[in-house]
């Protein structure tokens, strides 16, 4: 929110203590502060935390403009009318303080006509685009291009958003970027990024080609959005996507897409009819292993009224809360209280769900990557919790494996590097993989 951070220590017990001065992570009073990230970006098994930043937001200049809903224009300040904001790096130093690298980090882009800060960041999806076990960060910017920082392994990151293809639409537009996650959905090398846009823009799917073929001069895999031809563009356009993340919703071992949603102004029917201040969620089924389109709308029978409620939609999140193996879903609204959707899938699939232990990257071991191999899938899951719009997920990963009620392998490849075998995994339970 507006006027700087806060962060709070956990003290047991139903308790926290504001650490915020002492840790040294408030940023400025003048920050809009939006999605926040924990990651090991130096592979010191300590981590560090990303903040992106809005605008520079001016109440003086809301009230000299006095936004009104006229038919002409919008109702509220729109991010083209504010300077952008550059986002935070704060480093872990690993005594309870942290320090603000974020100057010397190549991680601040300045609008090459104008010199001030382009970045309008409300997400950021870190993830390490070319395997080699250093964490990336894709930033989901809002009216300008969105930002790739690769990690230079030396304490900094270049920013190659517009080489990797994941900056613009296809016609070199920046789009209104909400909420972001990445996967790869198609259970091969090839990584998909999703990312929420505003109303009357589709959902973007940057997918990578794999190959050496497909690799630009950043030594980073080149992007090209898929949305249209994977089914998920069209059906979104009209709605505005805040929240946005995969999972396997159904255990069939192919991960599905599902975006919360609601527009920014109360009265937009009166002006646009197509648009409304609620709106309901979209759950796209992932039909990779029928032969079909890749995406397919799932309608409300299939998964249950709730999900598709009209709400004023933001942040979504997916955790197995009853532990039954299934992965359930948090969405929040504006004016309204969060909603918890219990996943109660009766198809009989199976499952495997991984908690991984860090002993010598960092504890909860963010950002190592698990590949599954079951029949003929092969799985990947990333240990993120940062996803879709100012949310997190759980920590550990779920798999679903249809009818098989086996697994043939299974692969942890730890931040910084060096991959371990799982000798065995629980069918239809929670597995623990300690470091070695």
């Amino acid at each position: 929110g507006v006027g700087g951070c806060h962060l709070f220590q956990n003290l047991g017990g139903g308790k926290f203590q504001d650490v915020t001065a002492t840790a040294g992570v408030g940023g400025s009073t003048n920050d809009w502060s939006t999605g926040a990230a924990w990651i090991d970006y130096d592979n010191d098994g300590k981590l560090d935390l990303f903040v992106c930043n809005y605008v520079r937001w001016s109440r003086d200049i809301d009230r000299e403009v006095g936004y009104k809903l006229v038919g002409i224009g919008r109702a509220y300040g729109q991010p083209v009318n504010f300077q952008g904001s550059f986002p935070r790096l704060y480093h872990n130093d690993g005594n309870g303080h942290f320090t603000d690298v974020s100057a010397n980090a190549g991680i601040q882009v300045r609008n090459p006509a104008t010199g001030v800060p382009m970045a309008k960041s409300l997400s950021v999806a870190p993830v390490d685009l070319d395997g080699d076990g250093w964490i990336d960060l894709v930033v989901a910017n809002d009216t300008v291009q969105n930002f790739v920082f690769h990690n230079e392994r030396n304490g900094t990151f270049k920013e190659v958003g517009a080489s990797t293809g994941v900056a613009f639409d296809d016609y070199g537009n920046a789009r209104g970027a909400m909420g972001i996650d990445a996967a790869h959905f198609r259970n091969d090398a090839a990584l998909g990024i999703g990312i929420g846009n505003f109303a009357n823009e589709m959902t973007a799917l940057y997918v990578s080609a794999p190959g050496a073929a497909a690799t630009g001069a950043s030594g980073l895999p080149i992007f090209t959005d898929e949305s249209i031809a994977d089914g998920v563009g069209p059906a979104s356009r009209l709605l505005l996507k805040f929240g946005l993340f995969f999972f396997d919703y159904d255990l069939d071992g192919w991960q599905d897409l599902l975006t919360a949603d609601g527009h920014l102004e109360q009265q937009i029917h009166e002006i646009q009819q197509s648009q409304q201040y609620a709106q309901p969620a979209q759950l796209f089924w992932n039909a990779g292993g029928a032969g079909q389109a890749e995406f397919l709308p799932v309608p409300a029978d299939k998964c249950g009224r709730d999900l598709f409620k009209p709400i004023v939609g933001r942040g979504s999140a997916f955790a197995d809360i009853d532990g039954d193996g299934d992965l359930d879903v948090v969405l929040t609204q504006i004016n309204g209280p969060p909603l918890l959707l219990r996943n109660d899938q009766h198809l009989g699939h199976h499952w495997v769900r991984l908690k991984l232990v860090g002993t010598k990257c960092n504890h909860d071991a963010i950002g190592a990557w698990v590949v599954l191999r079951a029949g003929d899938l092969t799985q990947y899951r990333q240990v993120m919790p940062t996803r879709s719009y100012l949310s997190q997920s759980e920590l550990p990963v779920t798999f679903g494996l249809g009818n098989l009620d086996h697994v043939d392998g299974v692969t942890v490849t730890w931040p910084g590097g060096g991959s371990q075998t799982v000798a065995q995994v629980r069918i239809d339970g929670l597995t623990v993989v300690r470091q070695d």
